[in-house]
């Protein structure tokens, strides 16, 4: 597994949760410990599912078929990421035409027709950008094609995050401590409650009105997510401002670039060359796409991670093998059944459990090793978790309304704990520019603090 480098040493402020657990492992008939066939909603794993010596051959039957596709890459992949990048282009530059040209029709009809299709086509466009695309490339998945920009190095995506903190926060820290709790920062992105290993708020109650927003909002979560994990990571490096500084600037120079050309540059053009109208054909479709874009990435996120039988792990196993790894990633991850253009829609990201074992294989090829996959994990009695996109999307907002509401344990842990929070509790202040302090009312923590350290 190559993974990307953190832009620095990471310093984790969050420890390992818990030690490894003495529970007792369910034993089959030769003695060997095995998982328990019987599914349980929102399982939590404390203990190893399986011995050293079952993850060890896992791990080489897996190796062999992650080896086998590896050696096989050659031109027909570099040909079809060529056609997906070519794709991405000329899709947007008729899709932007189409919206300026609505604005210039002449009946009503005319112009919502033109305007839908543009839009649509822009949708598109910015979907295989961020999926397909975008996300497969700055995973290292092609950087064997030496390509001058097709590569983990170089390549941007057209979102607000920049690629370096994407790639610190979700290659480097989500697909190294996948689905552990307080490690992998995508388990509910400190915002949506998703396991009972997070402790209950009062702010839970939201869980669903936080859902809501933050679908709607993805790529702005995606960029502010880095800054508010670095801060965290980084609070004992003596080059903590440094780094942050670095982060922060980066993050702002890349929302004034996306901002400037979806929202007043294009809009300008379209306002100088064909009239107002089509600046605000141009503008609307620019925001329509934009919003389609988020809401679909977060739904295939969501479904990939937090299904019903998503596993949540507590702690890391500090003797983890490849095997055990590979594990974890089966366990935590979820597949989307569907056809073959939804899961390029999806940038392959359906076959969740296949990208998370082999992260920078060329996604085109999930579909066709998942079957074997499959065939591996039902040969160590591992759960391969699939359905349809409705079903898993409803296992989705069933998990997190369910773990918007406390148990009666959970109130009881959650008063003792604000009880003894309210004479001891004490934090380290960030350091914030006058800027920030004047907008503190109307800004949430996070933005404050790159704002802070971005000066």
């Amino acid at each position: 597994m190559r993974l990307l480098p953190p832009i620095d040493t990471a310093h984790s402020a969050v420890p390992i949760l818990t030690p490894l657990s003495d529970a007792p492992l369910a034993k089959n008939d030769s003695g060997q410990p095995t998982i328990s066939t019987q599914q349980i909603r929102y399982p939590t794993v404390t203990h190893a599912p399986l011995t050293k010596a079952q993850s060890d051959a896992l791990a080489v039957e897996l190796n062999a078929l992650y080896k086998g596709v590896m050696d096989s890459l050659g031109s027909d992949d570099a040909k079809y990421i060529q056609r997906i990048y070519a794709t991405v282009v000329y899709s947007e530059l008729v899709a932007r035409g189409l919206l300026a040209v609505a604005g210039r029709m002449s009946s009503r009809r005319s112009q919502i027709g033109t305007w839908l299709l543009g839009t649509s086509m822009l949708s598109f466009s910015k979907i295989l950008n961020n999926m397909e695309l975008g996300h497969n490339v700055m995973h290292g998945q092609y950087d064997w094609m030496q390509h001058p920009h097709l590569n983990s190095q170089k390549f941007d995506w057209d979102i607000v995050c920049p690629a370096p903190l994407w790639q610190h926060s979700h290659n480097y820290l989500h697909h190294t401590f996948t689905n552990i709790v307080g490690r992998d920062h995508d388990v509910g992105y400190h915002l949506i409650r998703v396991t009972d290993e997070q402790p209950w708020t009062p702010e839970d109650r939201y869980n669903m009105f936080s859902t809501a927003v933050l679908a709607f909002g993805f790529e702005w979560a995606v960029a502010f997510h880095d800054i508010q994990i670095s801060v965290d990571e980084y609070a004992d490096s003596p080059d903590l401002h440094k780094i942050m500084q670095q982060k922060s600037r980066a993050l702002f120079a890349k929302i004034g670039r996306q901002v400037g050309k979806d929202y007043i540059a294009l809009p300008a053009i379209a306002a100088l060359t064909l009239g107002c109208r089509s600046a605000m054909s141009t503008l609307s479709g620019n925001i329509a796409a934009n919003t389609v874009r988020n809401l679909w990435t977060w739904a295939v996120i969501f479904c990939g991670h937090f299904t019903e039988q998503a596993h949540i792990y507590t702690h890391l196993d500090t003797d983890e093998s490849k095997g055990d790894w590979y594990v974890r990633q089966i366990l935590g991850s979820s597949n989307i059944k569907g056809n073959k253009w939804f899961h390029i829609l999806t940038g392959n990201l359906s076959h969740q459990i296949e990208h998370h074992i082999f992260p920078d294989m060329p996604a085109s090829h999930y579909a066709s090793i998942a079957p074997q996959v499959k065939a591996i994990c039902h040969k160590y009695n591992l759960a391969y978790n699939t359905g349809r996109f409705s079903t898993q999307l409803r296992q989705v907002l069933g998990r997190i309304h369910h773990f918007s509401k406390p148990s009666e344990q959970e109130w009881q842990a959650y008063q003792s704990v604000s009880a003894a929070d309210t004479t001891t509790h004490s934090h380290k202040s960030t350091p914030e520019s006058e800027i920030a302090k004047g907008l503190s009312r109307f800004l949430p923590p996070v933005i404050r603090k790159a704002i802070a350290y971005a000066w």
